[in-house]
């Protein structure tokens, strides 16, 4: 099952737009020859980046994910998601 690109882009732009607020870079990377990803910078700490997608899970659900695969939350879940990735990415003392 694949999602609709749009539909990619327009939850990746609401997780990049949260996390932005906490103060992490977030750049929309899609085109045609690609699935549309977002790259996540901790500005504090420029080595801690990842990129997330979006896909489908084992039910069919929407989620996001970090490319190695791992499962970040669902869609749905938009502050479970953002809790995580900022995990993920803090820097000591964060």
């Amino acid at each position: 099952m694949t999602i609709d690109p749009q539909e990619a882009v327009s939850w990746l732009e609401k997780l990049g737009a949260e996390l932005e607020s906490r103060g992490f870079s977030a750049r929309l990377l899609s085109g045609t020859d690609r699935a549309p990803s977002l790259r996540v910078i901790n500005v504090a700490a420029p080595v801690m980046s990842e990129s997330v997608m979006v896909a489908a899970d084992g039910d069919g659900e929407w989620c996001f994910y970090f490319p190695w695969p791992e499962r970040i939350a669902p869609v749905r879940d938009l502050a479970v998601a953002v809790d995580r990735v900022e995990r993920v990415l803090a820097e000591a003392g964060r």
